[in-house]
C-alpha cells in the first residue's frame, strides 16, 4: 500500500472557497459606511427572554447529552406536532445540532454512501454542495424555483424526474428557498412526495425559513402520507429567532434514520452548549418570544417590499425568506459577474454573486433585505442602482 501523505483526500480538494470571506475583506476598507447584502443575517437583536437565559446559564461548565437537552427536545417535540403535523415527533425523534448546517451534513452522511446522487434543484443553498461532497455523494442540478415562479401551474416533480437516474438516493426540498424564497405549496410538495415514494428516494427536507414564509402557511413535506419514514427535516432558531452567531439548529425524523443521525452528531460535536440550549428553551413556545416574531415578520416583509420596489433589475418577489434574486445579465456584459461585483464593493456595498447557487445562475446574485437596517438597506440599494445605471 503506497504512502497517502502529503496528498489530501478526494473530498477535501473538490470543495470550493467560500467567497464571504472575499467578499466582506473588500467591504471592510469602507469601515461602518460598508452595506454587507451579501450574508443572509438580520440587523435585530433577539427577543429579550433568551438574553437573559443565557446570561442566566453562563456558570454551567459541564458536558451536555448528546442529542440535546431534554427539557428542549421536549418543547421542540411538542412544537412539530402543533405547528408542522408531525404527529409522531417525540424527543426521540430528534437531534439537536451546531445549526442546520450540521443537521444537513449529518443527514446526508445518515443516507448517502459514496457514489449515491442527490437531487438539488436550482438555485440552491451554497453550502449543500460541500455537505454532500464531503459524505461522498454526488450533486445533481435541476432547476426548479424559477420555473415555478414563472409558471405557477408548472408540476414540480415533473421538472426534476428527467434528472432521477439508477444511483439517485435522495432529493434535497427546501421551502422557502434560498436564494430566491420560493416557497412550495401543498399541490408541489405533494408532487414531490410522489416522486420521492415512487423512486424510493431518501428527502431531505431544509425547512429553516419556515417562520419566514410570506406567502402561505407553511408546510412540512414530513406531514404527508408516506413520508415520515423516508424524510429528515432540518429546522434553525437561528432564523427565526435573530440567533445565527449561536448556531443552533435540529432535525426530526423517524426512529431508524435518527438512531443513525444522532450516532454521527456524537462523533462530530458531541453536544451543543447546553447554555444555548437553555436561551432556546426560553425562546420556544414563550408568549413573548412569538409576540417578538410577529412584529419581525412584518418588520421583513416590509423590508422586502421596499427592497423589490427600489432593485433595478429583474426578479421575483420573493414568497419567503429574506432575500432578493436578481438577474443581472444585462449588466454583465459578455463575461461573467465578478467585473460588476467589484465595481459594487468599491461603493460600498456587497451582493452574493450567483455562481454559488448553481451553473445556471452565474449572471444572478442574491442580497439580503434584513441584513442591515432600512435606512442603510436604501443606502446600499442606491449605491447599486447608481452602479448599473452607469454600467
Amino acid at each position: 500500500m503506497s504512502p497517502r501523505a502529503p496528498t489530501l483526500s478526494k473530498s477535501a480538494q473538490a470543495l470550493r472557497e467560500s467567497i464571504f470571506s472575499r467578499l466582506q475583506g473588500r467591504l471592510a476598507k469602507h469601515g461602518a459606511d460598508g452595506v454587507p447584502l451579501h450574508l443572509g443575517d438580520t440587523y435585530l437583536s433577539p427577543p429579550m427572554v433568551a438574553r437573559e437565559a443565557l446570561e442566566a446559564s453562563a456558570a454551567d461548565w459541564r458536558y451536555g447529552a448528546p442529542a440535546g437537552e431534554a427539557p428542549l427536545l421536549g418543547a421542540l417535540a411538542q412544537k412539530l406536532r402543533a405547528q408542522n403535523g408531525l404527529d409522531w415527533a417525540a424527543a426521540a425523534n430528534l437531534q439537536i445540532t451546531v445549526g442546520a448546517t450540521a443537521a444537513l451534513a449529518a443527514a446526508a452522511r445518515a443516507v448517502l454512501d459514496p457514489g449515491d446522487e442527490i437531487i438539488c434543484p436550482t438555485p440552491h443553498w451554497p453550502l449543500i454542495r460541500g455537505i454532500v461532497t464531503n459524505a461522498g455523494g454526488v450533486v445533481v442540478e435541476a432547476p426548479l424555483s424559477q420555473q415555478l415562479y414563472a409558471d405557477a401551474r408548472a408540476d414540480a416533480a415533473a421538472i426534476l424526474e428527467p434528472y432521477v437516474g439508477p444511483r439517485t438516493a435522495a432529493l434535497y426540498v427546501t421551502t422557502p428557498n434560498n436564494p430566491d424564497g420560493k416557497q412550495l405549496g401543498r399541490a408541489q410538495l405533494e408532487s414531490l412526495a410522489e416522486l420521492a415514494r415512487r423512486h424510493d428516494l431518501w428527502v431531505l427536507a431544509d425547512e429553516v425559513y419556515e417562520d419566514l414564509a410570506w406567502k402561505e402557511p407553511h408546510l412540512s413535506i414530513a406531514s404527508l402520507p408516506g413520508m415520515a419514514e423516508r424524510t429528515l427535516t432540518v429546522f434553525s432558531l437561528s432564523k427565526t429567532y435573530a440567533i445565527a452567531g449561536h448556531r443552533l439548529g435540529y432535525v426530526a425524523g423517524a426512529a431508524a434514520p435518527m438512531h443513525a443521525l444522532r450516532k454521527i452528531a456524537n462523533h462530530t460535536v458531541y453536544n451543543v452548549p447546553s447554555l444555548l440550549q437553555r436561551a432556546a428553551l426560553a425562546l420556544v413556545g414563550s408568549p413573548s418570544s412569538r409576540a417578538w416574531l410577529d412584529e419581525t415578520r412584518a418588520l421583513y416583509l416590509a423590508a422586502r417590499d421596499e427592497a423589490s420596489r427600489l432593485l433595478p433589475a429583474p426578479h421575483f418577489v420573493p414568497d419567503g425568506a429574506t432575500y432578493l434574486f436578481a438577474d443581472l445579465s444585462r449588466w454583465a456584459g459578455s463575461g461573467d459577474l465578478w467585473p460588476l461585483v467589484e465595481r459594487l464593493l468599491d461603493a460600498g456595498v456587497s451582493i452574493a454573486p450567483g455562481e454559488q447557487f448553481g451553473r445556471d445562475f452565474s449572471r444572478h446574485a442574491r442580497l439580503c433585505f434584513t441584513a442591515v437596517p432600512p435606512e442603510r438597506l436604501r443606502v446600499g440599494l442606491a449605491r447599486l442602482a447608481a452602479v448599473l445605471s452607469a454600467a
